[in-house]
């Protein structure tokens, strides 16, 4: 299998689930490389630079010939997309139709059908742009309120759409919740095609216990996570004898720190790397997420389950999937301040035992459904479908309904930019 992605200046979630898909695979016997990106590569770029990056959003003549190069040098039974935007674009996908090797994309979030990718405006979920153009996207400068980089996404999704980039060229999509299917078939994905298969987590072997009087968030600390929400009714609670930990960094934090200070009870841990995240989580009694997104699969819950801390999450999403209300957990009504303050009470007021059985069902459910066992079966069931569809395309010799066929763009074969040290692909050959 030949992995591709294109990582983002601040790691996440997304970055995880790459490692521990590949790892997995590895164990399992299979080859796996890695053809990546990096956008931080753009972070000191000037204004061509970066006007060139939203034209190569796209059609990446560089993202083409990187994987025309790997897939001649690895030849793999499989392509799996996890990540595109912005430096290799969907050009990789003809790359991939023209060697006759099958794809696989998961979905990670609703960038080819959102500017933002996060379905969120004004603090409030949006759909606007689903299933058609995107005239909200640019009238309201959706990305980074830019009508410029706007545009370019927008550009991108509609001339994918125009050529059939995204129902033509991958063969399966993996969403991570029936919601997100729902939203991705409504988007215009073909449904035969978009199989639901979560992430999964390495099992913890060793649970702490007793927990400390903690709660613990961790995540990147941007709005649309609603961390500000979360503080806000902190301090209308100001629950006695316990704190709360805020472990991540995005570029609200030094606000929310300043409108914060003096209030001891709230422990800023700054950015730390995943083992401690996880020690923090499994020392706690709740971890709380309090996102104004519609998030597809946050890592964090599921961080949250396998260490059987229970938590307490909005009511939209992928949050009630993940957790049931009274089960592994609470719910709040997302983006509503009040709810999540008498959410968080009633939390820190549970009988010992209640909070017990929650515990126990979080991990319960964690070694039922989200443990790297169950999810090579799934995984590997998805490949075998998109390889025998790729096949039957190529026996039949015909190619899927277009509403406007058009001639493959011309393989670029000039101007690709030199510098390809940013390109990482090293072969890693299986234990």
């Amino acid at each position: 299998m030949l992995q591709v992605y294109n990582e983002y200046r601040r790691h996440g979630g997304e970055d995880v689930v790459v490692h521990l898909e590949a790892e997995m695979l590895r164990r399992q016997g299979h080859q796996v490389e890695l053809l990546r990106v990096s956008t931080q590569e753009l972070d000191h770029a000037g204004p061509l630079r970066l006007a060139a990056a939203g034209f190569g959003a796209v059609w990446s003549h560089r993202g083409y010939a990187a994987m025309k190069r790997a897939v001649a040098s690895f030849s793999p039974d499989l392509v799996h997309v996890h990540n595109e935007f912005p430096l290799l674009s969907p050009s990789i996908f003809w790359a991939c139709h023209r060697a006759a090797v099958p794809v696989v994309h998961t979905i990670h979030n609703y960038r080819f059908a959102c500017a933002n990718a996060v379905l969120l405006r004004d603090d409030r979920p949006c759909k606007d742009c689903l299933g058609r153009f995107p005239w909200p996207a640019l009238r309201h400068r959706c990305y980074g309120s830019s009508l410029l980089r706007t545009a370019s996404v927008a550009a991108r999704n509609v001339v994918h759409g125009w050529l059939g980039t995204y129902r033509n060229k991958v063969h399966a999509y993996i969403a991570l919740t029936e919601s997100s299917k729902e939203l991705l078939v409504w988007a215009g994905l073909p449904e035969a095609r978009v199989y639901v298969k979560p992430n999964f987590q390495a099992v913890l072997e060793k649970l702490v216990a007793p927990r400390l009087p903690q709660l613990v968030f961790a995540g990147s600390m941007i709005r649309a996570k609603g961390l500000h929400l979360l503080l806000q009714a902190w301090q209308k609670l100001h629950p006695t004898g316990h704190r709360l930990l805020l472990i991540g960094d995005g570029p609200d934090c030094a606000s929310l720190q300043h409108e914060t200070a003096g209030d001891f009870s709230i422990v800023w841990c700054g950015a730390q790397p995943r083992e401690k995240v996880l020690e923090a989580v499994a020392m706690s009694r709740y971890a709380v997420m309090a996102s104004l997104t519609y998030e597809s699969f946050p890592m964090f819950v599921l961080e949250a389950l396998s260490a059987g801390t229970p938590l307490i999450v909005p009511n939209h999403g992928a949050f009630p999937v993940m957790v049931s209300d009274g089960k592994e957990g609470l719910h709040f009504s997302a983006g509503n301040v009040a709810s999540l303050a008498t959410t968080l009470r009633a939390a820190l007021s549970i009988p010992e035992h209640v909070w017990m059985k929650w515990s126990d069902n979080a991990r319960s459910k964690y070694l039922r459904e989200y443990t790297a066992e169950t999810n090579y079966a799934q995984l590997l069931a998805i490949y075998e479908q998109a390889m025998a569809f790729s096949h039957a395309r190529r026996r039949s010799h015909t190619s899927l309904p277009s509403l406007n066929p058009a001639p493959l763009p011309q393989t670029p074969c000039a101007g690709i930019p030199d510098r390809e040290e940013k390109v990482q692909f090293s072969h890693r050959a299986a234990p």
